[in-house]
């Protein structure tokens, strides 16, 4: 496996190496100190080695397991890498470097959901390397989730603007979501910041042929294209594309001396979009030097002759009956905060069904304990039982019903559940209590818009989140959807 540089990023764990005493036993920080430097030296056998003896007295585990994992990948041992960076997540939860390589790892393994998962939690730290939005992005995209991609991208350009290959992915993704006038402003930002990047060229002209009957257009920039790679053998699909559009105008040129159908014409060949990865970055602590650059080709866009989709069929109504409790009498806090805290400390580790084991004692402690049923919440949800994690917000919002972040969790859930309507009520509750809360608005604009009828409801929130947050990246296709449906 090879992990390469994407914009040549030194993202460095602080380490403290000490130096060898003489004459004394070497310690797990000798060890870890001599890793690095074979590290550094790309001497990744020897480093690992250094790294896996550290491992026996070191109390930063977390931090030689991360090396280890990193150049067991380097090694080509995959298996190796991925289970030491799992390991040292699984120590140390909150060690964003580990995290980080463990995505990115996940990613060039072809498990784009995990690597999303983890990015998600990485891009929320303030340690986080600066192109974290940009791999996430990449991460939606191998999921086809487009516009959380495109979400993912924009945030990226935020930390710099000025990268190519973002805009490029940002115009890929967009085509895919059928924006085609947003691809090409995409596309046309990436000329911008690269003019000899010949990805972007291919992929505007592909958009502009296809889908925007540009074909003059679409001519030159095939054309700029293989201008710009003299030493690629062109693509037959290119070629093909080329020819049929140099017919198609010599033919649109002439004038017409009779009114005969001329004879039917072979469908021009459709050329993918591609996402070239100008330089993906490579694992976090210190960086070798970069390696060339990688191609990551995606399927094409739907042709704009293509059928549209059969319709989804209209949503079953479900509604839920939440849990049957009135009041929780209170009992032992003390002890149950005692089990509170070990379950919390689970959590931290990722131990989820033992932290479940502990916040169930600590609601039998004492049953009226709110904040203890919201994480015992979050650990069913984790473990994907959705159906305990909903009765258990249902009775943290009974222990304490102005729990906003219970509420907001469990409205969330309801509507991920396809419980629309209890998810408009409890959203609605929010409002009634704080009336500025931008998401729940942006979350009671899309469950309304959802149906016509409650259109002019989905007006009514969606206005207000503007006002509310007119920044959001969120707001576009807020006012996209304001225009389409005014």
């Amino acid at each position: 496996m090879d992990f390469l540089m994407r914009r040549g990023l030194i993202y460095l764990a602080l380490l403290a190496a000490v130096a060898s005493g003489c004459g004394r036993k070497p310690t797990g920080e000798d060890h870890f100190a001599s890793g690095l430097a074979y590290y550094k030296d790309g001497s990744f056998d020897k480093a690992a080695a250094e790294f896996e003896t550290a491992l026996g007295s070191m109390q930063t585990n977390a931090l030689a397991l991360n090396f280890l994992g990193v150049c067991r990948l380097r090694q080509g041992q995959t298996e190796a890498g991925l289970r030491h960076l799992h390991d040292a997540v699984r120590l140390d939860p909150n060690y964003i470097p580990a995290r980080y390589n463990l995505a990115l790892a996940q990613l060039d393994q072809g498990h784009p959901e995990d690597a999303a998962a983890n990015l998600r939690q990485v891009v929320q730290s303030s340690a986080a390397p600066t192109d974290s939005h940009y791999h996430l992005g990449l991460a939606y995209m191998r999921l086809s989730a487009w516009g959380a991609a495109q979400e993912a991208f924009k945030l990226d350009l935020k930390s710099d603007p000025d990268i190519a290959d973002t805009y490029n992915c940002l115009g890929v993704a967009a085509a895919r979501n059928l924006e085609f006038a947003q691809a090409k402003h995409w596309f046309e930002l990436g000329l911008a910041a690269d003019p000899k990047f010949a990805t972007v060229y291919l992929n505007l002209a592909s958009l502009e042929s296809h889908h925007l009957d540009q074909k003059k257009e679409a001519l030159a920039h095939y054309e700029t294209y293989v201008s710009l790679t003299p030493n690629v053998q062109p693509r037959e699909d290119v070629k093909l594309a080329i020819l049929q559009i140099r017919q198609d105008l010599a033919a649109a040129a002439k004038p017409a001396a009779h009114a005969v159908e001329p004879p039917p014409k072979s469908p021009e060949p459709a050329t993918p979009l591609v996402t070239q990865v100008v330089s993906a970055p490579k694992p976090a602590p210190p960086p070798p030097a970069p390696s060339a650059p990688a191609t990551i080709v995606t399927a094409s866009v739907a042709s704009a002759t293509e059928p549209a989709p059969t319709p989804p069929p209209a949503p079953i109504r479900k509604v839920r009956t939440p849990i049957a409790v009135r009041t929780l009498k209170p009992g032992n806090r003390a002890k149950a905060t005692v089990f509170f805290n070990s379950g919390a400390n689970y959590q931290k580790q990722d131990q989820v069904a033992n932290a479940v084991a502990e916040y169930v004692k600590a609601v039998a402690a004492d049953p009226s304990f709110a904040k203890a049923y919201y994480n015992l919440a979050i650990a069913y949800t984790g473990l994907g039982q959705s159906d305990r994690a909903l009765e258990t917000y249902e009775l943290a919002l009974v222990a304490d019903s102005h729990y906003a972040n219970a509420r907001f969790n469990y409205a969330v859930l309801l509507q991920e559940q396809g419980y629309f309507e209890d998810a408009i009520t409890q959203f609605e509750r929010i409002l009634a209590e704080s009336p500025n809360d931008a998401i729940a608005h942006f979350s009671l604009g899309g469950l309304y818009a959802r149906d016509r009828a409650n259109y002019a409801k989905a007006h009514d929130h969606y206005l207000t989140f503007l006002k509310l947050a007119p920044n959001s990246t969120l707001s576009r296709g807020v006012r996209r959807w304001l225009e389409q449906n005014p």
